[in-house]
């Protein structure tokens, strides 16, 4: 596998990473308020609004701009350490 495959990879699992985060928030919620996860629309309430949209909101705003940079160029969710992408 070339550099860019792996780069690739990794861009895809950093995404994967973030869309089972929104999952599982979306899992905490509905469960707080006794609802049922595979609802498509839902009125938390105000304590479990509270508690976590915040997270909610920053993780889909973090997804939405992983899958906009990887769209453009391929490279998401990488760091650089001594001077080598990770």
């Amino acid at each position: 596998m070339n550099a860019q495959e792996k780069l690739n990879r990794q861009g895809q699992r950093h995404i994967q990473g973030l869309k089972q985060s929104i999952k599982a928030i979306w899992q905490t919620m509905c469960d707080e308020d006794g609802i049922p996860a595979d609802s498509t629309f839902v009125v938390f309430s105000d304590e479990t609004n509270k508690k976590y949209q915040i997270y909610y909101n920053n993780a889909i705003t973090k997804l939405w701009e992983a899958q906009a940079q990887y769209k453009a160029v391929g490279y998401v969710g990488l760091r650089i350490v001594n001077g080598k992408a990770q």
